[in-house]
């Protein structure tokens, strides 16, 4: 079968923008405020921290349209790194994202978006004793793939779909990222709208300066913990805002469109995080927004205001976001795998582009083969959190890259200069650091007061380096097909 050799440029700044904010708008601000009032303890704190997380995700977004604008490539940071690190680090960056970041992330969305389905439709199960069967990995701790049978059949229908949906055209998936994340974000203010406009009756602006007792009494060093605590979560929240770079080479005029839909979509997202969370502490003071169950804040706030249909309101709007995000993941982040089969750093049918739909179908088919591995496994949740090191190290390291080039290659044409240089990435790469710094703090001392069972970070770096057998194959098989062609 003759198949086209390039992927179609057929993305304009709406779609992409789409792309962006589907990214990274999930469940997670539906989470993680709870936690974060609970170690915080006061509203103005809880604020600040959210406005300070955005603005370091902003610096880090225009840091990356530099590069978004020198390289505007299929692939996106796999690309960057291959360039400016060489083709081993950008192997490792695809092989992290294949193995444990993007697969395990669309798992780990789509088990959400189940959860919330089973609010409407009772989801059958397994009897408490299968779904209590475990099974031991080495050095990882126990998963148990029993465990909510029927909640993974649903996430892996929504996998496969989505799926379908995208290997049968970028525009397709695209399009469809477009209506579902333009519904989820007037679906997130009519939501702030009813707690201001409805909820006036019961709640109050002087919510936004409570603080309870736990929270006056934070001073010195437990203070400075506890605020590192609640940026780890708010930037978790906003993490995603890169995974648009990996579509770069479908992207119409990607030098001007790609800067400016990073730009566009974080500030979007930063604004409806701060204003979801005023509309929070409207209705429910700090003290009592610490005592809600992690994944019941939106619901607890829209049924105080309007009552009992409040909740269904809510997991549907949660249904909404976590599908977008979904889509967002699987169309993003196939791409990475296609770049690295092109390079001859991944099996070589990943770099197909299926003659019709001009989609690295088989690309997108090994991604959902994984992810599927993984949700089954139950072991995505496990390795995500062992991803949280290697990723904001790569993070780092992207951001250093900017300062590389420009020293490598000052006269380089930059469709796209990051403000406020050398400031801004230097700024970035600073806060990039500590958060790295403190999650492997975070993760030793879990481990030596045994509340986890490995150090998370220091195994997840130990996954992505296992992939270098890979790579030397790979290397040597391409080595091997090259001398038999001549």
């Amino acid at each position: 079968m003759e198949t086209q050799s390039h992927l179609k440029r057929a993305l304009t700044l709406y779609p992409t923008t789409a792309i962006v904010i589907g990214s990274v708008v999930g469940s997670g601000i539906f989470v993680v405020p709870v936690s974060m009032a609970q170690g915080l303890g006061s509203a103005p704190l809880l604020l600040l921290v959210w406005v300070v997380a955005g603005i370091i995700t902003l610096m880090g977004a225009l840091t990356q349209c530099e590069l978004v604008g020198q390289m505007p490539r299929t692939g996106g940071l796999y690309e960057y790194f291959r360039e400016i690190y060489g083709e081993k680090l950008g192997f490792l960056y695809g092989w992290a994202n294949f193995m444990i970041a993007g697969s395990g992330a669309i798992a780990a969305i789509a088990i959400i978006f189940a959860k919330y389905f089973g609010e409407f439709v009772t989801v059958p199960h397994l009897s408490e004793a299968w779904e209590k069967i475990p099974c031991h990995l080495p050095l990882l701790g126990d998963i148990f793939p029993f465990a909510n049978m029927g909640g993974k059949c649903i996430a892996a229908i929504i996998i496969i779909f989505l799926t379908i949906i995208n290997i049968r055209g970028v525009k397709v998936g695209a399009y469809l990222q477009s209506i579902s994340t333009t519904a989820k974000v007037i679906a997130l203010l009519i939501v702030t709208g009813v707690a201001f406009l409805a909820g006036s009756h019961i709640g109050s602006i002087a919510n936004w300066s409570g603080v309870t007792d736990a929270g006056a009494s934070l001073s010195g060093w437990t203070l400075i913990g506890a605020i590192g605590t609640a940026i780890t979560g708010a930037f978790w929240a906003y993490d995603g805002w890169g995974n648009v770079a990996y579509i770069g080479g479908e992207v119409k005029e990607p030098t001007k469109t790609l800067p400016r839909a990073i730009i566009l979509g974080t500030i979007i997202f930063i604004f409806l995080y701060i204003v979801i969370n005023l509309a929070y502490l409207y209705i429910l003071p700090i003290g009592k927004l610490a005592t809600v169950p992690d994944d019941r804040l939106a619901s607890e706030m829209v049924t105080a205001v309007i009552g009992g249909v409040g909740g269904a309101l809510v997991a549907g709007l949660i249904m909404l976001s976590t599908f977008d995000t979904t889509n967002s993941s699987i169309l993003t982040n196939a791409r990475v795998y296609f770049a690295m089969a092109r390079d001859k750093v991944f099996t070589p049918r990943a770099g197909v582009v299926h003659p019709k739909f001009q989609t690295p179908h088989i690309a997108l088919l090994l991604q959902g083969l994984w992810a599927l591995i993984l949700l089954f496994s139950g072991s995505f949740g496990l390795i995500l959190d062992m991803y949280v090191f290697v990723n904001w190290l790569l993070y780092v390291l992207m951001a250093l890259g900017v300062f590389i080039l420009r020293r490598r290659e000052p006269n380089r044409e930059r469709p796209f200069k990051v403000p406020g240089y050398p400031i801004i990435p230097a700024i970035f790469v600073l806060f990039a650091t500590c958060y790295v710094v403190v999650t492997l703090v975070k993760d030793i001392d879990g481990y030596s007061r045994g509340t986890q069972p490995i150090i998370s970070s220091v195994t997840g770096l130990a996954l992505v380096l296992a992939g270098l057998p890979f790579y030397y194959f790979w290397k040597n098989k391409a080595k091997v097909e090259s001398k038999k062609s001549k």
